[in-house]
């Protein structure tokens, strides 16, 4: 359950930067940013399903 709490809160904070730097996405530094960011979220994600069903920790903390 912690890794998909923790792959939930990846994608919000994916999300509030992308409507925070609204004004600024042409910006060279703000696409590099929002596409890191967006790389974390899809690892948690990926790793919160393989968690979910193998039970393999891949975050570096307790799945539960």
């Amino acid at each position: 359950m912690g890794y998909t709490l923790f792959a939930i809160a990846c994608y919000i904070v994916m999300r509030g930067l992308q409507v925070l730097f609204e004004e600024k996405l042409q910006a060279r530094w703000c696409k590099v940013l929002i596409k890191t960011v967006t790389v974390i979220m899809l690892y948690a994600a990926l790793a919160s399903l393989i968690t979910w069903y193998k039970g393999i920790p891949f975050l570096g903390f307790s799945p539960k």
